[in-house]
């Protein structure tokens, strides 16, 4: 039985070969809008124009760009903020195309500074001081000319945020990118080192690596409002960021596992909790059921805060629930289905089991 003393490559080892089967994550989320009809911008087909031209701009590698285009960056982002107008699309897609790239450096086999922790350091750290200087939270007036290009890339999203967002929603935002940058410091670290984390350290990472607070920092953003402090501080507020980042972070895990295992990467829940219990169903199991548990959490922490909320804020409050609501069925949607229109039926789209074996 595998146990959390085994290395990485045993732990892979092990891994290989099996056949399991992930359930149909939908109906976990049944009452939520988006779970029966698939809840998608109808401004999704003017995005993928913006996108494409956004990406054949600023990446000339044909391999790489066929992969950026076919991931289809404005589905993702049509789906996460579905009710947002086009222009905050546009700097919600121009958003998410800059996280996917800039992680793929360090994360992903083939990035520059994958196996440089050296490298990756300096990267982070350039890319913390040109988001402070683009948002506007810098000490210094002279914003800096990064020579990475995906850095770079960030200056239509820092740019869009100093206008509409205010200081404390532009600090809020900052906190989330250091949080980030933090994370994949940790995870970088564990993995170069060849360490198998325990479960409990890899929630402490993964929920900054997941990047997904970032996307819950710019929810004002996408309908636009500002929310009360008063609300933002409520620790119901806090729930309701903590369970969608569980569980957006445990689907992910789930409908990546082939992929991430293929690329010899096991700094997911379905392998630790497989190092842990020996067994990859009951692993899959586990993490289905902890991902049922999360969603119960978030619906309490949602309940509690309206009724915490003053009778003239409920209303941006709900919009508010209900955007992270739509990150988390919008994820799950993407990552299962590659084309929708806004009447596809996601029950139907999305197939009931998902089986497959491992034997990369």
């Amino acid at each position: 039985m595998p146990s959390i003393n085994l290395s990485r490559e045993q732990v892979l080892e092990d891994l290989r070969g099996q056949t399991i089967h992930i359930p149909n994550l939908l109906p976990i989320f049944a009452d939520w809008r988006g779970a029966s009809t698939v809840h998608v911008s109808t401004f999704v087909d003017e995005l993928r124009v913006i996108v494409t031209e956004r990406l054949r701009r600023l990446y000339t590698n044909g391999k790489q760009l066929k992969t950026l285009e076919s991931a289809d960056f404005a589905l993702f982002t049509a789906l996460w903020w579905p009710d947002a107008p086009l222009n905050r699309l546009r700097t919600l897609a121009f958003l998410i195309i800059w996280l996917f790239t800039w992680d793929d450096e360090i994360d992903t086999p083939t990035g520059f500074c994958s196996d440089d922790f050296g490298a990756a350091q300096r990267y982070r750290e350039k890319t913390l001081e040109f988001v402070a200087a683009t948002l506007g939270l810098s000490a210094s007036k002279i914003t800096p000319a990064p020579r990475n290009a995906i850095i770079q890339s960030f200056d239509v999203v820092g740019d869009a945020l100093r206008t509409s967002y205010s200081l404390d929603q532009r600090r809020r935002f900052y906190r989330e990118i250091f949080r980030f940058m933090i994370a994949s410091e940790d995870e970088q670290r564990l993995r170069l080192d060849g360490t198998v984390p325990t479960l409990e350290q890899y929630w402490q990472f993964r929920l900054g690596t997941s990047a997904v607070y970032i996307g819950v920092a710019v929810g004002e953003f996408s309908l636009p409002i500002q929310l009360p402090q008063y609300i933002l501080e409520n620790h119901h507020m806090q729930g309701i960021w903590d369970e969608t980042n569980v569980i957006i972070s445990i689907i992910n895990d789930l409908l990546s596992l082939r992929k991430e295992i293929k690329q010899g990467c096991i700094d997911s829940i379905v392998p630790l909790t497989f190092a842990r219990c020996g067994d990859l169903q009951i692993a899959v199991s586990k993490s289905v059921a902890a991902l049922r548990m999360s969603k119960d959490r978030f619906d309490l922490a949602a309940q509690s805060l309206v009724m915490a909320t003053a009778k003239e804020d409920v209303r941006g409050v709900r919009d508010f629930i209900d955007v992270c609501k739509s990150n988390s069925i919008g994820n799950l949607v993407w990552r299962s289905v590659s084309l929708l229109s806004p009447h596809s039926n996601s029950s139907r789209a999305i197939k009931s089991t998902s089986v497959f074996e491992n034997k990369d």
